[in-house]
């Protein structure tokens, strides 16, 4: 769960502060315990704002409400906790043991008990990266098909930059800059580079406990930011080649499967979010559709809605739908390509800036040439001026 799930999750039962109250000005009572408690068999109740302040030590809250605080939540106390009068709940130490105050306009309370006794678990681990066996980073500028034979492990490959072909059995797929891909043990797959496009990957082969691999196994994944750093990280490691680089590396393996694994959740998530019943194939197909029709309309001041409009989806299915395959949002992919056709406009020589502008429903001139300079570093009018005599990227 991210930080702002666990802080809307959190308000139900409070609030987060940061500074240490003020015992005179606010009139409270101080409190301050100790524990060593893993486990716990009632709650605390108090019919006032509670303040709880974690002085030393690793702690949890268990916390629920009343009459019958049964299905209780547990959050661990990274901040100072501000608690709703009538919340139940009691501190539980991580560590060997935490000391906390409790603050409170008046000392009066009831204890709650819990039917069955409350431990706190410890996170489960999904999975663990046991051992690396093989890592290299290429960059290929000449067309190769290299066929690898099955083995026991685990094989990552990761795009830098250019494409690369990846088949497995008789299906295959592109991945581009940002893709990655992972193959489970006993796969033959084979890697195919094209003559017209240099190439550089990192393909890491490696050992892991890990239960159902299923939905993380020959999927082309487009990174998150979080997840291409990791993979820097990782190319980093493997030009060193120092015990120090590795252990950094088996620490950066079960970082990216980790992300990989939230990922591939996130993404089962947004699917959900699609026409019920609706296959890979057909949103595949679908989305080719939408891509094409926006490509078809991109030099008209075409709307969001319009295209949801056209092809019977709301705004969150379309959101979705390019999350999923794209990793990209529809206005953000729209204004890419309306930027792209702005160069092209500039090059034909036909039109004034200001009338591309408007040919592509940018709302002004200053707008549209403000975007183009964050997205090509240059402005239009210094783009007119390079292309006058010749084109340039």
């Amino acid at each position: 769960m991210n930080n702002q799930a666990l802080y809307d999750s959190f308000l139900e039962f409070g609030s987060f502060y940061y500074e240490p109250v003020d015992l005179e000005k606010d009139h409270l009572a101080c409190m301050q315990l100790l524990t060593r408690d893993k486990t716990v068999e009632q709650l605390f109740c108090f019919p006032c704002e509670v303040y709880i302040e974690l002085i030393s030590g690793l702690a949890s809250i268990v916390i629920g409400t009343p009459p019958d605080p049964a299905d209780l939540k547990d959050f661990a106390i990274h901040h100072y906790l501000k608690l709703r009068p009538g919340v139940c709940f009691n501190i539980l130490s991580v560590s060997d043991e935490a000391s906390f105050y409790v603050l409170v306009p008046e000392n009066r309370y009831t204890k709650v008990a819990l039917r069955e006794p409350f431990t706190l678990q410890p996170t489960p681990v999904r999975f663990n990266v046991l051992e690396i066996l093989d890592h290299y980073y290429a960059a290929e500028g000449t067309a190769y098909r290299f066929n690898r034979a099955g083995h026991d492990y685990y094989e990552l490959i990761y795009v830098h930059s250019g494409t690369l072909t990846a088949a497995l059995a008789d299906v295959s797929c592109t991945l581009a800059a940002g893709d990655l891909i992972l193959y489970g043990p006993d796969s033959e797959h084979a890697k195919q580079l094209s003559k017209d496009e240099a190439c550089s990957y990192l393909s890491v082969t490696f050992d892991m406990d890990l239960a159902e691999p299923e939905r993380l196994l020959g999927c082309v994944f487009h990174c998150t930011n979080g997840l291409r750093d990791t993979m820097y990280k990782i190319i980093e490691d493997n030009a060193m080649r120092t015990p120090p680089a590795r252990t950094l590396m088996l620490c950066h393996m079960q970082e990216a499967v980790t992300r990989l694994d939230l990922l591939a959740s996130e993404l089962a998530e947004e699917r959900s979010l699609l026409r019920p019943g609706a296959n890979l194939n057909f949103q595949s197909n679908l989305l080719q559709q939408i891509l094409a029709y926006m490509d078809e309309k991109v030099a008209e001041p075409i709307t969001i809605e319009q295209i949801c409009h056209k092809f019977f989806l709301s705004r969150t299915s379309l959101q979705a739908l390019f999350k999923l395959y794209l990793h990209n949002s529809p206005k953000s992919y729209l204004l890419s390509i309306k930027l792209q056709k702005s160069k092209e406009l500039i090059r034909e020589n036909q039109y004034t800036i200001s009338e591309i502008a408007d040919m592509l429903g940018f709302s002004s001139i200053h707008y549209f040439s403000r975007l183009f300079k964050k997205y090509f570093d240059v402005s239009p009018s210094e783009y007119a001026r390079e292309n006058s005599t010749g084109e340039t990227g």
